[in-house]
Formats: C-alpha cells, sequence, structure tokens
C-alpha cells in the first residue's frame, strides 16, 4: 500500500493517474464498500491505480473543536481493510483551519487537481470546502475529472453509516453491528494487570487498555476471540463496572480465554465481539457469580462448536 501525507503547504503529487473515493470511512462498512467496488471497476477500465482519500484528524472534531472523537477503526486498521479490498494507495489529507476554510473552487484546484484524478467517486450525501458548501452536483461541475456518485446502501429503509453502527454497539446489538461492518467489531490495546478477582475464582481475566478512542459497545457479556502473538483463543468478554466486587466507577474491559492460562501482561491484543450474551449483573456472593461465569463458559463453548459445524457445512 501506498502512503501519501498531503496538506496544502506540502502538496505531493502521486507518480501515477488515480481513480478514488472520498471520505472519512470510518469502519469501512457496507456502504464503504460498495464506494471501493466502484472505484476498483473504473480503475480497470481506466488503467489507473484505486485509491481512497481520507483525512486526518476527523474533519468533524476539527469543524466542532472537539478534542478527538470516539471512532470504529484507527487508521492503521482502515488502511489494512482497504489494501485488503484491493485499494493500492492511500491519500491522507490533513485537516486543519487552511483546509476547513477553503471554498469550493479551492478545494478542486489546490486539493483534488493536484492528486491526478481520472474518476472520483463519492457518495451521494458527500460534502466539502467551507461550511459543506460543496457536494456531488459541484463536483460535477470541475474539468479536472470525471465523477461517479454512489447511490445510498440502506438497510429497513434507513441508510448503513458510521454513526448507525455507533448506535448498534452502543445498543448492544453486535451481530447487527458486525453485519455492517462485513466482520466483527475488535478493540485493540495493551494488557494491564487488574484486581485479580477472577483468577481468584477460577476464571482469569485479560484487562484491556485500550491504544485507541473506540466507540465501546455496550455494558455486559459478549462471546468473542481474543487474538495474542498471532493466534486467535476464543473467550468471554466483559464490558462493565465489577458490580459484585470492587465497584468501578470507569468501564473495565476485560476477557477469560478458553482453555488458556499464560500470563500476557504488557501485550498487545485484540478483543474480537462475536455475540451478545447478557447484561452484567451484580451476584449475591462469590458463589452465584462463579455459577454463572460456569454458564457462561458453556454457552461459548457451544456457541463455538456451531460455529465450527456451520463452516465443516459450508
Amino acid at each position: 500500500m501506498e502512503i501519501i501525507h498531503f496538506d496544502l503547504r506540502h502538496p505531493i503529487q502521486p507518480d501515477t493517474p488515480l481513480v478514488a473515493c472520498i471520505g472519512y470511512f470510518d469502519g469501512l462498512h457496507v456502504g464503504h464498500r460498495q464506494l471501493i467496488t466502484h472505484v476498483l471497476a473504473h480503475a480497470k477500465a481506466q488503467n489507473a491505480k484505486p485509491a481512497l482519500i481520507t483525512f486526518e484528524p476527523d474533519p468533524w472534531a476539527v469543524i466542532k473543536q472537539m478534542d478527538d472523537l470516539e471512532h470504529l477503526t484507527p487508521m492503521h486498521k482502515r488502511i489494512e481493510i482497504a489494501e485488503e479490498l484491493g485499494i493500492e494507495t492511500w491519500i491522507i489529507l490533513t485537516f486543519e483551519k487552511d483546509m476547513q476554510q477553503l471554498r469550493v473552487e479551492d478545494f478542486h484546484e489546490l486539493v483534488l487537481k493536484p492528486l491526478k484524478l481520472k474518476t472520483l467517486v463519492c457518495g451521494y450525501d458527500f460534502h466539502y470546502g467551507y461550511r459543506g458548501e460543496g457536494n456531488s452536483e459541484s463536483l460535477k461541475k470541475q474539468p479536472y475529472f470525471t465523477v461517479d456518485v454512489v447511490a445510498q446502501v440502506s438497510s429497513d429503509a434507513k441508510k448503513i453509516s458510521s454513526s448507525r453502527i455507533e448506535e448498534l454497539l452502543r445498543q448492544g446489538n453486535i451481530e447487527q453491528a458486525n453485519v455492517f461492518l462485513q466482520r466483527p467489531y475488535e478493540l485493540e490495546g495493551i494488557v494491564v494487570k487488574g484486581n485479580q478477582f477472577g483468577r481468584r475464582y477460577g476464571f482469569p481475566t485479560a484487562n484491556l487498555k485500550l491504544s485507541y478512542r473506540y466507540v465501546i459497545p455496550a455494558g455486559g457479556v459478549y462471546i468473542g476471540e481474543v487474538k495474542v502473538q498471532g493466534r486467535w483463543y476464543e473467550a468471554i468478554i466483559n464490558i462493565g463496572h465489577n458490580p459484585t466486587y470492587n465497584y468501578q466507577k470507569n468501564i473495565s474491559i476485560e476477557a477469560h480465554l478458553l482453555d488458556f492460562d499464560t500470563t500476557i501482561y504488557e501485550q498487545r491484543v485484540i478483543f474480537r465481539f462475536l455475540s451478545y450474551l447478557r447484561k452484567e449483573e451484580k451476584f449475591s456472593d462469590a458463589q452465584a457469580l462463579q455459577r454463572q461465569l460456569a454458564q457462561d463458559k458453556q454457552v461459548a463453548r457451544k456457541y463455538f462448536q456451531e460455529r465450527v459445524g456451520e463452516v465443516l457445512c459450508d
């Protein structure tokens, strides 16, 4: 993957002509993938490299003068997914005040023209330029490249968008969020030492310190997987406040890995969410908590056994 950093003070021109789509692409969900399908088709027909044009930081955070917002996927993960989908060039536009204040014609001339675009693909609702005054219709009026406007991708008559997926995650509807993402939702971070309550009762957990500002799914217990040292392990993941013992004001994210008993403090891991199991509960005593955890473990094992069976039947 070729990565190009572009800002108005140091504009960099690609070596070869491009076909690209433009946006923030948080999550690289099914709607974004429709844009990429168009990019790949145009690039093949026009003998150009397929590219994505994105922004850093998030334009919404700059415009609203907010700290960096929570997101579905950090930049490196978006690059990884885009490369898997066939994108060859990733262009990062540095979104600062000077770019925020560009009028439509200046955005065409100073940002898009230097990128050697043959075709630009965009969503029907794409906006750009000062106060979002530019749209797909104004894009079509510039003379430098052709424009392909892609229609809305919907489910249940509602647009599939990053914000809709965020809402699903915050509701605990991980299964539907994963359908729209076309992959399991993930959180990445470092394993840190927790309060050791899980280990004391036979259910040791890996406590996750997030490496990025992610959208965190709703509190509760999930069936998932944890990637440690390049290998995925079946797991039960808990998001919550540990109400039974040592209630914590801040949310903790921890996973009990099935058939795994190795200390992994300070190691980088990925938590992958597959299915919502239940709400977090406060139990009357340690025995009640242990019984529930054992039951969760049984349900998780059954889930993974059935999933293996489905794969074998395909």
